[in-house]
């Protein structure tokens, strides 16, 4: 047996040992045994990564402290891989990653809304449901049922896949009994003409509620409730800020028409209506 090789071996070891300090405790000196078993077992350098490059951007308050805030110029698509000599290489683009426009997300904060109303109507799932299937309807203005909107409707066709991801049985009520076919436009097999849709059925369970919206916020109130005698099952609500796409939405199907009219010269307070020229005073930055 080669003796030498062997103790040049161990020496080595030994000299790559931290000296403990001076009194020293049994348990500081099992840690640093650990930790150099466990670097003796890798096969290479520890990499504890790369950088990023960032500028300082000030600092603020975290669990006390005031700690630093760096920014980046940009987020970039990609991932450094190391290239087994201490170096990186960049797998990825160099362009930063774009930033959604702010009508995007304000169109996804609306979806993600619903979702939440949908997860409170069924947070107990079908129990006490009877096995009845949901007729998502549209939402109604709060302050006249007989209209709605672009929201309202939206709100209504978002729960169809809502409460069928959640498991809900949904039916679709505005089929015709044919796919009608009219030339350069399309085949269409749904419709609101109900003299042509089938009517659902009396065990349904309709799915509606209101919303009202000033110049900051939007509120929904939704039920769940049995078509045939009307009782309520499940509820929820939820508020969220005023957007450029809740405006626009909720301008569309109001009400709320520019039209060319005649009337006598009288003081304004006659000739307000209240649907229409009143309305559009109280909610003057509406559009």
């Amino acid at each position: 047996m080669r003796i030498a090789p062997l103790l040049t071996a161990l020496l080595a070891a030994l000299l790559a040992l931290p000296a403990l300090p001076a009194g020293a405790d049994d348990a500081t000196a099992a840690r640093l045994a650990r930790r150099n078993a466990d670097a003796a077992g890798q096969q290479a350098t520890f990499d504890p990564g790369a950088g990023t490059t960032a500028t300082p951007m000030g600092k603020a308050h975290v669990d006390g402290a005031r700690r630093p805030i760096y920014g980046t110029p940009g987020v970039n698509a990609g991932v450094l891989a190391p290239d087994g000599a201490g170096g990186y290489v960049w797998v990825g683009t160099s362009a930063p990653v774009p930033m959604p426009a702010e009508e995007h997300a304000a169109a996804r904060e609306i979806r993600l809304q619903i979702r939440e109303m949908a997860a409170q109507l069924f947070e107990r799932g079908t129990q006490g449901l009877g096995g009845g299937v949901a007729l998502p309807a549209s939402f109604v203005n709060q302050d006249n049922l007989d209209s709605s909107s672009a929201f309202g409707r939206y709100i209504a066709e978002q729960m169809f896949y809502e409460l069928n991801q959640l498991g809900v049985p949904v039916r679709e009520y505005r089929t015709m009994a044919h796919i009608k076919t009219r030339p350069e436009e399309g085949e269409f097999v749904m419709t609101r003409d109900m003299a042509q849709a089938a009517r659902p059925r009396p065990s349904g369970l309709a799915l509606s509620g209101t919303y009202y919206f000033d110049k900051h916020n939007v509120f929904v109130n939704a039920r769940l409730f049995r078509t045939q005698d009307g009782l309520v099952l499940r509820t929820a609500n939820m508020v969220f800020p005023q957007t450029p796409v809740t405006k626009a939405m909720l301008a569309r199907g109001t009400g709320m028409r520019l039209r060319a009219a005649q009337t006598d010269v009288k003081a304004l307070a006659d000739v307000k209506d209240d649907t229409s020229l009143q309305f559009m005073f109280q909610q003057n930055t509406l559009h």
